[in-house]
């Protein structure tokens, strides 16, 4: 059964990933909407892949209409049943090939639309802009407004991008700021159907509560994907995370990917291989069953997921393939989160990367070397610890979520949750591990033996304390009680 979890980059130092909500096909929001459906819209993930794109633009700006994401080589789609393509960005290291720039252009010719957002310092996007005649020039702080579609102001996150138009008698400015530069535009020859501007007026955030000009990218998007005709019923043809273009297996491992990573695929081969006999012995047990079987590689460096039996892997993590202190903890944190199954732990981020920093020290990256850019797993550990006894000195006033647990103090505020949630896990782990250097391997041991779906209902903090008794091999509830843990023995479903 696929998990799905959403989250955001948490950073203990240098060291945590984020988990996105997928299903295993890049039509997953390809949706049957009868009732006034007009558009096939599709986002490309192929050259860069982000949490923001994989739906959020769709539920900000195209609720009600049918969305699909493509994961596989761009220039292999059939664009037939496809009238509005969004690209809104492109990795540099990961760069349109010849194939894609004319997929593209053969694309717009066909009268779809098409949304190209950019910003100067993508050569690569930059690419498909000029390619129209337009070139992502610089930036401006002044006020912007909509010309057109929803005249009025419009909202920037930082710097707009301005436009240097080859032939501005082909396009019309839709968005200008104060000096009439030029920051999205739509070409007024042939079929109208290309848009161009700046990145920083559409949403990025990954939560999409960044619903920004809705009122205009709306009727927007609407007009330009009206010249070309489709069936809602069908499917776009984007290629689903299954069908990236590479399928290769060495040394028991196999690993998806597209030809624009195929420079990076031996590295992290490499290094998945080198990993996973130290992160065994850490967590005490094997993978249960499929679990994290197959690697996907990312074009990022900013974050991963898994799935289950995927595990999707940002391939330019911490500076990897140059550094790879960071890709040791990131792998063994996604790792993690498919060995914990079929139960997620209470702790399931911090412990994630808790387990991929002792990896990291038993690969030889205990200490820092600031001389080649490395942090060590003992000064992460350490500074995420220390980050969260700012709140909570001696780690007695707050549960794990921060909830107080002593009267007269307030709940901690939801914005120094997450250095508590963090902090205090790998502090509570840290005093464990001085008593018994193994008790990963023995808390895992314990939990695949005894917290069974037979036995457990809900793997909660009674259960966990349960099972960490039985690592232990002491009764550990008292202690969790006097460090905020509202845990009851007689409540746990794990006997000991």
């Amino acid at each position: 059964m696929i998990i799905k979890v959403m989250k955001r980059i948490f950073l203990c130092l240098a060291a945590a990933t984020v988990l996105c909500s997928l299903s295993c096909n890049g039509q997953r929001n390809l949706r049957r909407t009868p009732h006034g459906a007009t558009i096939n819209a599709m986002f490309d993930l192929s050259h860069q892949f982000a949490f923001y794109t994989d739906g959020r633009f769709a539920s900000q700006y195209l609720k009600g209409q049918n969305t699909s994401m493509n994961w596989g080589n761009f220039y292999d789609i059939d664009f037939s049943n496809v009238n509005l393509l969004v690209l809104l960005g492109c990795d540099d290291r990961s760069p349109y090939s010849g194939k894609d720039r004319e997929a593209i252009r053969k694309y717009a010719d066909s009268n779809g639309g098409l949304v190209v957002l950019g910003d100067p310092g993508g050569k690569s996007q930059g690419s498909i802009a000029e390619m129209f005649g337009v070139e992502f020039e610089g930036t401006t702080s002044a006020a912007l407004t909509s010309l057109r579609f929803a005249p009025g102001p419009v909202q920037s996150q930082g710097n707009a991008t301005t436009l240097k138009l080859a032939d501005p008698s082909k396009w019309t400015v839709l968005v200008s700021d104060k000096d009439n530069k030029p920051v999205l535009v739509m070409s007024n020859t042939g079929s109208k159907n290309v848009v161009i501007g700046s990145r920083s007026i559409a949403g990025s955030n990954p939560d999409a509560h960044d619903s920004i000009n809705v009122a205009m990218w709306k009727p927007l998007l609407l007009d330009i994907a009206s010249h070309k005709t489709v069936d809602v019923s069908k499917t776009t043809g984007a290629k689903g995370w299954n069908d990236l273009g590479h399928d290769e297996t060495k040394n028991g491992l196999e690993i998806s990917y597209t030809d624009y990573l195929a420079p990076y695929a031996d590295a992290m081969f490499d290094i998945t291989a080198r990993i996973m006999p130290y992160m065994e012995k850490r967590m005490g047990v094997p993978l249960s069953g499929n679990m994290g079987s197959k690697i996907m590689l990312l074009a990022t460096g900013g974050g991963g997921f898994s799935s289950g039996e995927m595990i999707a892997l940002a391939v330019w993590w911490g500076g990897f393939p140059d550094k790879e202190d960071s890709m040791i903890e990131f792998i063994t944190h996604e790792s993690v989160h498919s060995w914990v199954l079929p139960f997620a732990e209470i702790w399931n981020e911090p412990i994630a990367t808790y387990v991929g920093n002792l990896v990291m020290m038993d690969m030889g990256y205990a200490e820092s070397d600031k001389t080649k850019g490395i942090v060590g797993a003992n000064e992460r550990i350490a500074a995420c610890i220390d980050r969260a006894r700012k709140a909570d000195p001696n780690f007695n006033l707050y549960d794990i979520d921060g909830h107080s647990c002593k009267e007269g103090v307030a709940d901690l505020p939801k914005n120094q949750v997450n250095e508590l949630h963090w902090g205090k896990s790998y502090w509570i782990w840290e005093q464990m591990r001085a008593e018994n250097p193994d008790v990963v391997a023995d808390y895992f041991q314990a939990k695949r033996k005894y917290a069974t779906k037979e036995v457990v209902t809900k793997y909660d903090a009674n259960n966990t304390v349960a099972v960490m008794s039985i690592a232990m091999g002491r009764d550990m509830f008292p202690w969790f009680r006097s460090i905020g843990f509202d845990v009851d023995r007689e409540k746990a479903e794990v006997k000991f």
